[in-house]
């Protein structure tokens, strides 16, 4: 973008955006590195005093000097609004990590990470800093294995002194809010132990101790009353000391949680020092290792030279990842029936873009099958089905489409949205429809003026988890948080359509639209990864796809585990895919049968939830070390050898006359 903040840094990407303001990477010339800028809502909406306090605490958290807490460098104000600049952290949340995750994580990797966030936690309250916003989302895990904390002091400068709102704050902070949290701003040192206690409990378990199933009421009455469930019965492999140590950071009195975040450290790290099973070596090659396998429609090949010296420490093999062919075989993989397009255009969009809107969604309907499902909900201040009369999924029949054209045509723009109606208009539409695969698609260009934020957060809370949400904004009006919102709570995808015509004046949606529903269609191919576990710490050296185009993957590698990393993987119908592995070994005696990798092909949220759909493995067999000198050869004299022969030969004719 190029914009200067206090004629220094320059803006180059939007990182995210979201109700408590915005996060850039920016470039810092002066000392030539990149950073992260986050940018707070119009001073003017804070306040003075509230302004000052932010000043002063990004003055403490800047003099923060540990390897766990991520670094702020400077603060300011421009333009009206605050803003704070940052280390630039390349990885992943913790909240996108158990996404992949969903049962959890092993339990070493949990307690290290936990211990991380325990020891930076520890650091900060001895000067007097109590975060107030510890969860998944806010512990960034880098490649590294180091798990960095962010927005340190923020949390209660936001939610305590001002009148700003976090996205998130309703949705996602109630998981992880200690009791008092619910009945005073201010707490202390405690309410961070009780926050900790969540997260471990989500690495463990793949969900914090009280899920966001009920609304806000029923969060605020679980933490304050009702006891954590203990972690044992859920991971019996978790140790008693370990299931102890959640059960008393999970405390509803303060005064029964550890004494200190340095505590909860030295448990953490004795839990990870108890004597435990060996770890597992290099496990060895089964009987009959499958060289294809194919699932769901989809197919994992390797093509390997399984055979290596005993001191080699490197393997490599050409994996072929095919995927599914035909109609047949997408139905097989789980193919989403059943599909609400939500439709909200206001009268400020122009007539011949609104028509086009309602034009594209009449042309994804006529290209269902027919044995799909779908309804069409206009957005008012009341949500009311377009299409059909009444509050059910209809099949994709040909009177049905003809139906849905006519109503169509007949669209009209409301001047109000209300996002949380539609959405539990979804949900009970796809409660009634017994295909497990569903998706709902927004199109909007309208503000959610019709209802209040809480109303909108407790109907994405509830909704959570059951369906994806994928929107396209139409036109200038419509609210990037309130939609972004949306398709975060429902693991959707959210695109800008700045106008719904192209430049020759047909309409442009109708092709963008369609490809979102056909992507939609084909969940089964969607969100997919190639999971490799390596063994001894060898890794992965390199990920080569070098089918049907060249590109390098190594970097693209998210790891989830010890040894467990994941490379997204897009492919079509009838697609084939090449990559080159090259993976780490351990030096191995001659004879010895290893497996180098385990290879899956998993499918992640939103449309997945982590289960493996083909599997195969690497085997290596260490061989003679082929420049190991043998043994000498045998000297032949050849023209001793021919005479040899030759008497032979003249031996045998003579015998062959003599019995004639």
């Amino acid at each position: 973008m190029g914009t200067r903040i206090a004629d220094r840094y320059r803006l180059e990407v939007l990182l995210g955006r979201g109700g408590m303001g915005e996060v850039w990477r920016a470039h810092d010339p002066r000392l030539d590195r990149g950073v992260a800028i986050k940018f707070l809502a119009p001073q003017s909406a804070v306040g003075a005093v509230a302004a000052q306090r932010f000043h002063r605490e990004a003055q403490v958290t800047a003099r923060f000097q540990h390897p766990g807490i991520t670094q702020i460098f400077d603060s300011g104000e421009q333009g009206g609004r605050l803003y704070l600049v940052m280390e630039l952290l390349r990885g992943r949340d913790l909240g996108e990590v158990l996404h992949g995750r969903p049962s959890g994580l092993p339990v070493d990797e949990a307690v290290e990470l936990t211990a991380q966030l325990a020891g930076a936690l520890s650091y900060a309250h001895r000067l007097g800093i109590v975060h107030r916003d510890v969860k998944p989302a806010n512990l960034m895990l880098l490649p590294d294995g180091t798990l960095k904390v962010c927005d340190f002091g923020l949390a209660g400068y936001v939610r305590a002194d001002s009148g700003l709102t976090r996205e998130g704050s309703v949705m996602g902070t109630p998981e992880y809010m200690a009791p008092e949290q619910w009945r005073s701003p201010r707490v202390d040192g405690r309410a961070d132990l009780y926050a900790l206690g969540c997260v471990l409990f989500a690495l463990l378990t793949g969900r914090p101790p009280f899920p966001a199933r009920g609304g806000l009421w029923t969060l605020m009455v679980q933490h304050l009353q009702t006891p954590a469930p203990r972690i044992a019965p859920l991971r019996p492999e978790v140790p008693d000391e370990l299931d102890e140590l959640v059960a008393e950071l999970l405390a509803k009195d303060p005064a029964d949680r550890p004494a200190d975040a340095g505590a909860v450290v030295a448990r953490l790290r004795a839990v990870g020092r108890r004597p435990s099973a060996p770890e597992p070596r290099t496990p060895a090659v089964p009987a009959a290792v499958p060289a294809v396998v194919h699932s769901g429609g989809l197919g994992l090949e390797l093509h390997r030279n399984e055979f290596l010296a005993p001191g080699a420490t490197e393997a490599h093999t050409i994996l072929t990842v095919t995927g599914p062919s035909g109609a047949a075989d997408r139905a097989a993989a789980g193919v989403p029936r059943a599909l609400v397009l939500l439709v909200g255009l206001s009268p400020e969009l122009p007539e011949a873009d609104f028509r086009a809107v309602g034009a594209a969604v009449a042309a994804v309907i006529d290209g269902l099958d027919e044995d799909a499902s779908f309804a069409v909900v206009a957005g008012s201040a009341y949500a009311r089905m377009l299409y059909p009369d009444t509050q059910r999924l209809v099949r994709a029949t040909a009177a049905a489409k003809a139906g849905a054209r006519a109503a169509l045509a007949g669209l009209e723009p409301v001047g109000a949205a209300a996002f949380g109606r539609w959405i539990r208009l979804a949900d009970r539409l796809f409660a009634g429809h017994a295909d497990a695969a569903r998706t709902a698609i927004l199109l909007t260009d309208l503000e959610a003026a019709a209802e209040s934020a809480d109303d909108l957060a407790a109907a994405l809370a509830s909704c959570a988890g059951r369906f994806p949400c994928h929107a396209r904004g139409i036109g200038e009006r419509w609210s990037v948080a309130q939609v972004r919102s949306v398709t975060s709570a429902l693991g959707g995808t959210l695109d800008i359509v700045p106008a719904p015509a192209s430049p020759t004046g047909t309409p442009g949606l109708h092709r963008e639209l369609a490809s979102l529903v056909d992507r939609t269609r084909r969940a089964g191919l969607r969100d997919l990864a190639l999971r490799i576990t390596t063994y001894d710490g060898g890794g992965v050296r390199y990920l080569k796809q070098v089918s049907p185009q060249f590109e390098d993957l190594s970097e693209r590698g998210q790891p989830v585990g010890p040894g467990v990393t994941e490379y997204p993987v897009d492919i079509a119908d009838d697609e084939s895919l090449d990559f080159h592995l090259c993976v780490g070994l351990r030096p191995g005696r001659e004879g010895e049968e290893v497996v180098a990798a385990e290879l899956e092909i998993v499918q992640l949220p939103p449309t997945g939830d982590g289960r493996t759909l083909v599997r195969a493995r690497m085997p290596v067999h260490r061989v003679g070390d082929p420049a190991r000198p043998g043994p000498e050869p045998v000297a032949v004299d050849r023209e001793a050898l021919l005479r040899v022969i030759g008497e032979g030969l003249r031996a045998e004719g003579r015998s062959r006359s003599a019995e004639g």
